[in-house]
């Protein structure tokens, strides 16, 4: 038999067999997605949201009061600096002007023509339902609508408490609707005291109520508390 045919006919050599049975390890195609497992989201426990609202209280029932208070305090400020304003705004024009210039209480300043307030307002809150500056041709600390001008307006102030003028023992008076400066810029008369007091519970705090003063020559000064003026 040729060499040649036999070596054709013969069976190709197999190759090495696995002798284990573990599978094969096969590379993922490049690109191939892989899957991530994420944990799984877990909600609030009763206790973890009881103790959560407990923390708010606490920090609530600091707060409020503190914030509470600070508005309190803005809001007389704001008064006290608006009336300070006005009153030396009037005592500059009476010496600009060298006439009597007045600013009196009125319970509506924007009406035309208004008309300042009598008695010590004490039911009304005092100054706080506003106040006009007005030329005072004749010196009487009443607007007469054919002579006077009103040169300053100031509404109400609804959320302070109290703007009363008082006397040395803190007791409202009536003769306090009006200061009259005069030419010299002197203010007209005895010398006067307000106290400016915080609306509602705050009311009766002293940490928010302020005293003001005025002297003969129309100089105001701001005392904290329910001050003297001597």
């Amino acid at each position: 038999m040729n060499l040649q045919h036999q070596a054709a006919a013969a069976p190709a050599a197999a190759g090495p067999k696995r002798l284990d049975n573990t599978p094969s390890k096969t590379t993922p195609p490049a690109g191939a997605c892989r899957l991530s497992v994420r944990p799984r989201p877990r909600g609030i426990t009763l206790i973890e949201l009881l103790v959560a609202l407990a923390i708010i209280a606490i920090v609530a029932g600091f707060a409020i009061p503190s914030f509470l208070g600070l508005v309190a305090s803005t809001r007389v400020s704001w008064t006290i600096n608006a009336f300070v304003t006005d009153a030396r705004y009037a005592r500059g024009e009476a010496m600009r002007r060298g006439r009597t210039v007045t600013i009196c209480r009125s319970a509506d300043p924007a009406a035309n023509p208004p008309k300042c307030s009598s008695g010590n307002g004490a039911a009304v809150g005092g100054w706080r339902e506003g106040w006009i500056v007005f030329t005072d041709e004749d010196g009487d600390g009443a607007f007469d609508s054919g002579t006077d001008t009103v040169v300053r307006v100031q509404d109400a102030f609804a959320n302070t408490g109290s703007f009363l003028a008082v006397n040395n023992a803190g007791s409202p008076v009536n003769n306090r609707n009006h200061i009259s400066f005069d030419a010299n810029g002197r203010a007209v008369g005895l010398q006067s005291r307000w106290l400016v007091q915080a609306a509602g519970a705050l009311a009766s705090n002293s940490s928010y109520t302020r005293t003001l003063c005025m002297n003969m020559v129309g100089r105001v000064r701001v005392q904290a508390g329910e001050a003297s003026c001597a």
